[in-house]
């Protein structure tokens, strides 16, 4: 890995580290001092945010079927030039050698590693090539054969039932650490000052 990525991530870790010690040593301090102020702080900032909104653009089903059977000539051809350029390309194009070589001197990781991943994304490439082929071909010839395989495939599956975890407020943590103040807070400042000291000591060597 590159020395200044290497040295900025140092950085950043350690500025984060002295951050979370800071605070750790504030809001221990507020918990045991002053916990009803943290109490109406908390309550200021612990606004309810939906997220239904946001997934309405997702809840919306775009069927592409009726234009790729429109014009199934059309589209079969081009599935297929492009898998079969794929499978081109991967197979007898790509100098396997030379791009691990490449990739592993840019990235500065080992070559066994990168020629892994190489072989594993030239086969998921492969793959998928030769799975559009057989689809271009049944848009060419048959393509009544691929509406069973379409109406399997096209299960609409919903966000909103699995999101609905998410859109219910808990504050269960917070009562519990609320009603314990005192010991959370002398733990908190406790973690934080051993932070700052352990990087103080680091720092100084």
């Amino acid at each position: 890995m590159n020395q200044f990525i290497q040295s900025w991530l140092l950085q950043s870790f350690v500025i984060f580290l002295i951050i979370g010690g800071l605070a750790g040593i504030v809001v221990g301090a507020l918990l045991v001092l002053r916990p009803q102020s943290l109490q109406r702080t908390s309550n200021a900032l612990n606004r309810w945010i939906s997220t239904r909104h946001m997934e309405r653009p997702l809840e919306r089903s775009i069927s592409l079927d009726p234009w790729f059977y429109r014009y199934r000539r059309t589209s079969g051809a081009l599935i297929l030039l492009g898998a079969l350029y794929i499978l081109y390309f991967f197979a007898m194009s790509m100098e396997r050698d030379v791009t691990v070589r490449a990739l592993a001197n840019s990235f500065k990781l080992p070559s066994a590693l990168i020629a892994a991943l190489v072989d594993a994304t030239a086969l998921i490439a492969m793959l998928g090539a030769l799975f559009a082929a057989f689809v271009s071909l049944f848009l060419l010839m048959r393509p009544s054969l691929l509406r069973g395989f379409e109406q399997r495939a096209n299960k609409w599956v919903s966000l909103r039932r699995g999101m609905k975890p998410m859109e219910i407020p808990r504050a269960n943590a917070e009562a519990f650490i609320l009603q314990r103040s005192v010991p959370a807070g002398i733990l908190l400042v406790l973690g934080g000052l051993y932070i700052l000291v352990m990087l103080a000591s680091w720092i100084g060597r």
